[in-house]
């Protein structure tokens, strides 16, 4: 038997509190939503399960101000995906958190004793998610846009493979080209458009028409790709 009842419990907000015979223990987490949630054995007062949600009000509004900040809050039902890798999550058994990369997926495996939502385990999540797109980044990058080079006739000095937090890319003043490892978060187009955008910088080094009218001649759309792009924040993932 289950059954599900909203309360309010200040200063979070909207609680909703599930209740299930076959929950053993207490557990929160928040949605996307922002909502707090939390499962719990039916035989437990209310009263427990308020000074429960209470003593975790730091943590709570931490994660409601990371949602409104635009930060995936990862659970088994996040859809997230690189280049080359689906994320998939999984609660085990096992006593260590683990992952593990093969067939196009990237595995985290954690124990079921952990609350995903806690920010060290959120942490670990994007900590993993980096070193994946950091990997991958070295390995199609600096390949796809010497081919993309080669196409259109522009030529640089050396490609840099970074994590930065401001900018898609950028190309120095001797033509050395910075790509950010956050580049295998997006489309294929919108990566081909970073790396067009950057190479056409070797030929003019502002955003002049000039700029313009040569991107636009190596990638048809400019406009529409960099509205597109906006969409997009660098760090936040």
């Amino acid at each position: 038997m289950s059954a599900e009842k909203t309360i309010f419990i200040e200063p979070v907000g909207p609680v909703l509190l599930k209740k299930s015979n076959r929950s053993r223990h207490l557990r929160l987490r928040v949605n996307s939503g922002g909502q707090a949630q939390v499962s719990m054995p039916a035989v437990i007062p209310e009263s427990k399960v308020i000074h429960f949600v209470k003593s975790k009000t730091e943590w709570i509004q931490q994660q409601q101000q990371k949602i409104l900040a635009g930060l995936t809050v990862y659970t088994t039902d996040t859809a997230f995906q690189t280049k080359f890798h689906k994320l998939k999550i999984v609660i085990t058994n096992q006593k260590r958190i683990t992952n593990h990369v093969g067939n196009g997926i990237l595995q985290i495996n954690i124990p079921e004793r952990y609350d995903i939502q806690q920010p060290e385990i959120q942490q670990f999540i994007r900590q993993t998610l980096n070193n994946l797109m950091r990997n991958e980044a070295k390995f199609y990058l600096p390949e796809r846009i010497a081919q993309l080079a080669g196409k259109y006739g522009f030529s640089y000095e050396k490609v840099f493979v970074k994590h930065v937090k401001s900018r898609w890319g950028s190309c120095s003043s001797v033509n050395n080209i910075n790509l950010n490892i956050h580049l295998m978060r997006l489309p294929d187009h919108l990566i081909d458009y970073v790396l067009l955008h950057e190479l056409a910088h070797t030929i003019e080094k502002n955003h002049s028409k000039r700029f313009w009218d040569l991107l636009e001649k190596v990638c048809p759309g400019t406009k529409t790709f960099n509205k597109e792009l906006k969409k997009y924040q660098v760090d936040i993932f």
